[in-house]
């Protein structure tokens, strides 16, 4: 902590920024152009206006305020190196300080730092438009002892002057997209003159920033060539290994990046990855744990946190050619090409296996995971990564993606372990060789003949479970896996298997409800049971940057337990929040008990007897939303007890007028049960409410206000 009675000068700058740590700076902007490069450009930023300050700028204090790493040390090495010199000098003459912040929330932290200097200039450090000129512009307001604000083109600012400390920050509501006005508005009554600076500028969120500034080079003047992207679980055996050839066998081991994205490791392959960092620390390394049903969903997550221009799809029990990087490159520099694989060769001498290596490189046509997966990273983010399956990603992958025309071979082999070729006793036979094999083909077969989903023809390792079963939905021609509870009915479980409804329903519900979000709103989803609907909206609103929160109500609590897992495991495609609340919805405010699933018994503490849990149950118009957010579209399930819903949330729909959706998955099989009989009372009652419904397919109907 510095006394601002032992500064120098009695104004001081202040640069607000974060060390630049991949993933966890410009997430936004990494979202587009990966982790590492997006750390790189923030450097770029907070070294340039450091270096205004130092350069440029006399007469002031300049605090560097910063959080991501614990010394100050470590922050100073975050900048460009080029600065080094001129930070050193500025320490020395006492003017130039480094200020942690405290692990508090934004408001809090930027109002203790003004509290503690007085008269003080904040900037952010992502405003690469700041210049020389506006930073005195602003120093000449303090010194006239009035205040000033500059906003950025997005509503918020990036600059604020106060000649005195004044509390303008702890209660304004940064989830907003009025920022600056808000602000603006309350140094109004706190100051007796409070001034907007003309000098709207850009910050650097998105990569429409970047290309909006002419500053879109930027990417590729700090991308890596080469991101290797590992899916690993359990694999302490062979993760060091591998990370170790990779560097070996690489022409320039300076210009990759390695991915290690951990499906939930037991064993100590995180801490054999720590062991590599240390051995190796020039190399570009970063570790990610995620939620995973499969392979595909880890890659999904290095795809979308990497930075190469080119990818590599690498298991962990795999080791690559000499050179392997430039070969990967000579391929790949032909447009034409959209994938390039090596040939497959095992660790292992036994005649059936080099029959199947041999099969595998010359009678089949498309390749398998096992021969690592070499794409360009815009093409692959292009057509949307892999299948979310829980196995056969690399298969599915060329149903209508990638055609075989597009694949090129690199006629050098990768060396894979065949371990999954094995018997019990981890030795090869030619009965377990032929057992795996036909195993694989037999799933392979199921697909495309009877349609059936891989993840119920074979049970598979990756949180496998008895408390639930696995869900693939086709939606807008991509496969996703959702943990789900199957209802003990056969033509249930078979029509969702056939996707009767689950495909063509899913796409024709989310569509609708796309088409009434409106950005910084909010849908609700009444009902939601493990949350299918929430999360492939959530992800199309991403894909759409369309800024809608999800609130969604589930009064089952396992249900609602599968939905929070569901969620964890495509949080990394979504940029929305969901709030996920176990509550019942009805007229009234009450707690009722819900009965279990006979599968969730394990999720109650055992003191509980019955196999009984308490539940909220409230109104709609009792719930207490976030601020300044208008709800645009509900849907609501019918489960019988939607006439009681839409009782308890009159006062929500008069003030909102929200669209409303009326969803009945199991109309197929039930033929609505009670809920066919209560259609006639909703259209009453929402009439009265002035909505009109009409139905818009076999399972959903939509209620408009004729006020809209």
């Amino acid at each position: 902590m510095v006394e601002k009675e032992s500064l120098p000068y009695s104004i001081s700058i202040v640069l607000f920024t974060r060390y630049p740590d991949p993933g966890k700076v410009k997430t936004r902007l990494a979202w587009d152009i990966g982790d590492r490069t997006a750390a790189n450009i923030h450097r770029i930023f907070m070294s340039k206006m450091l270096m205004i300050l130092l350069r440029e700028i006399n007469g002031v204090n300049i605090i560097v305020n910063y959080t991501g790493v614990d010394s100050e040390t470590e922050m100073i090495e975050g900048f460009d190196p080029a600065l080094a010199s001129n930070i050193n000098q500025g320490i020395k003459s006492g003017f130039l300080y480094f200020i942690k912040q405290p692990s508090t929330s934004f408001g809090e932290r930027i109002n203790a730092i003004a509290k503690q200097l007085g008269k003080v200039i904040i900037i952010g450090a992502d405003i690469p438009g700041i210049t020389a000129g506006i930073l005195s512009k602003a120093i000449e307001y303090v010194k006239e002892k009035e205040a000033a604000i500059a906003l950025t083109k997005d509503n918020g600012y990036y600059l604020i002057a106060l000649p005195y400390y004044s509390d303008v920050f702890t209660t304004i509501n940064y989830s907003l997209g009025n920022v600056g006005q808000q602000t603006y508005n309350l140094m109004q009554k706190n100051y007796n003159s409070a001034s907007i600076l003309h000098n709207t500028l850009v910050d650097v969120d998105e990569i429409s920033d970047l290309k909006s500034l002419g500053l879109i080079d930027l990417i590729e003047q700090n991308q890596v060539d080469i991101s290797v992207i590992i899916p690993t679980l359990n694999e302490v055996n062979y993760i060091y290994n591998t990370l170790a050839n990779i560097v070996k066998q690489a022409d320039k081991s300076n210009n990759i990046e390695i991915l290690v994205v951990d499906g939930g490791s037991k064993d100590n392959t995180l801490q054999r990855v720590e062991e590599f960092k240390k051995d190796y620390p020039n190399i570009l390394i970063q570790t990610l744990t995620v939620s995973s049903l499969g392979r595909a969903f880890q890659m999904n997550v290095g795809l979308r946190h990497s930075s190469g221009k080119y990818l590599v799809f690498c298991h962990a029990d795999t080791l690559l050619p000499s050179e392997w990087d430039q070969k990967i490159i000579n391929i790949l520099s032909n447009k034409q090409v959209k994938l390039a694989y090596f040939d497959l060769q095992f660790q292992s001498d036994h005649l059936g296996l080099k029959l199947v290596a041999w099969t595998v490189n010359y009678i089949r046509q498309l390749p398998y995971g096992d021969q690592v997966f070499c794409v360009r990273r815009d093409d692959f983010k292009h057509i949307g990564g892999f299948d979310y399956v829980s196995l056969l990603e690399d298969v599915t992958l060329f149903d209508y993606r990638i055609s075989y025309k597009q694949c090129q071979k690199i006629p050098y082999p990768i060396i894979t372990n065949p371990r999954k070729y094995s018997n019990q006793r981890s030795t090869y036979s030619y009965l377990s060789i032929l057992k795996n094999v036909a195993k694989n083909w037999a799933i392979m077969v199921g697909t495309k003949l009877l349609k059936l989903p891989a993840c119920q023809l074979r049970k598979i390792p990756y949180n496998s479970s008895n408390e639930y079963e696995l869900l693939e939905v086709t939606f807008e021609n991509k496969l996703y896996t959702f943990k789900y509870h199957f209802r003990e009915n056969f033509l249930h479980k078979l029509l969702i298997w056939k996707n009767i409804y689950y495909q063509k329903f899913m796409n024709e519900l989310i569509t609708i409800i796309l088409k009434y979000c409106q950005g910084n709103d909010l849908f609700l989803d009444i009902g939601s049971k493990t949350g299918v609907v929430s999360c492939l909206l959530s992800i199309v609103l991403a894909k759409n940057r369309i800024k809608t929160d999800i609130i969604a109500f589930e009064s089952i609590p396992y249900l609602c337990t599968l939905f929070k897992d569901n969620y964890s495991l495509y949080v990394g495609e979504m940029r929305n929040k969901i709030t996920i609340e176990n509550i019942e919805l009805g007229k009234t405010i009450s707690n009722y008990y819900s009965e279990l699933y006979e599968q969730s018994c394990n999720l109650i503490d055992n003191r509980e007897d019955n196999n009984i849990t308490e539940v909220k149950s409230i109104s709609l118009d009792h719930y207490k939303f976030p601020h300044n957010k208008k709800i645009s579209v509900i849907k609501i399930n019918l489960d019988g007890n939607e006439l009681e819903t839409l009782k308890g949330m009159i006062k929500t729909i008069k003030h909102h007028k929200p669209v409303l959706i009326f969803h009945n998955l199991d109309q197929l099989i039930n033929s609505f049960l009670n809920s066919k009989n209560d259609i006639k009372n909703i259209v009453k009652f929402l009439n009265d409410l002035n909505y009109k419904i009409d139905r818009f397919s076999r399972c959903n109907y939509i209620a408009v206000s004729n006020d809209i």
